[in-house]
């Protein structure tokens, strides 16, 4: 797959692009889509210029009060929740989404948020209090003893430190990558493919080389899986990846 000339530059060039508009050239690569990337941002230039106040309250209520977003506790992994134009239609998604919407709209209106990717659950602060807001409950404030009692409920053995720490946007549109990764695979294996297509796409950097060598194989793109675990053998100086990858060759023949 041939990445768009905007997506592309938000990759090699961080803070050209934003990330809102990366997403939405994401979800206009599904196929069938239409995705009119300019009067989405447009509309996001207009419902800023409706927040009450310029601050993380007046945030909030443009949000949740005023347009009406809220976490889709119904169908909560459907593909829709992970496209950006989706979500800004239908006014509900999954929190690493309804963060793309907190943190697209607080730039516009100048607050400051970043992009917080905690297992099993996306959050964002404010820097300069150090606050973290849950996107999928209304901006409300999480306490950090609340997450790490959540993450250990996940099983995750994180440090709070390293949860905390915020993470690039390029990592953001990645993630969000992978959760549609694993609403295909559960749902629609058919349309997975072209998921997979923009992800081989992406920098190796962003993503887990294993798990997408996993994938390909998977899907049978044998030659991709092994050129990604010899990436990932070289990285590691690990032998047994190696004979992996020449094992997935062999079966190319």
């Amino acid at each position: 797959m041939r990445l768009p000339v905007r997506l592309s530059a938000f990759f090699s060039d961080p803070g050209v692009v934003p990330l809102d508009e990366a997403l939405l050239w994401v979800s206009s690569l599904r196929p069938g889509a239409s995705v009119d990337i300019g009067r989405h941002l447009r509309l996001l230039d207009t419902w800023a210029e409706t927040a009450p106040s310029n601050d993380v309250e007046g945030l909030r209520v443009l949000v949740y009060d005023r347009l009406g977003f809220r976490g889709d506790v119904d169908d909560y992994d459907q593909a829709a929740n992970s496209y950006l134009d989706e979500v800004l239609r239908r006014r509900q998604g999954m929190p690493i989404t309804l963060a793309v919407v907190l943190l697209s709209l607080g730039r516009r209106i100048g607050v400051e948020l970043v992009p917080i990717g905690a297992p099993g659950h996306f959050l964002v602060q404010e820097p300069v209090s150090g606050s973290l807001l849950d996107p999928f409950d209304r901006a409300s404030d999480l306490r950090p003893s609340a997450l790490a009692a959540r993450m250990a409920a996940l099983g995750a053995h994180l440090d709070l430190t390293e949860a905390l720490a915020p993470i690039p946007d390029q990592a953001v549109v990645a993630r969000v990558l992978n959760n549609l990764t694993n609403t295909m695979v559960q749902r629609s294996v058919r349309e997975l493919d072209w998921v997979l297509d923009l992800r081989l796409a992406l920098p190796v950097r962003y993503q887990d080389p294993r798990a997408l060598a996993a994938l390909c194989e998977q899907r049978g793109r044998l030659d991709r899986a092994a050129e990604l675990l010899d990436l990932l053998a070289l990285a590691t100086e690990r032998e047994d990846l190696s004979r992996r990858a020449h094992a997935l060759r062999a079966r190319l023949n």
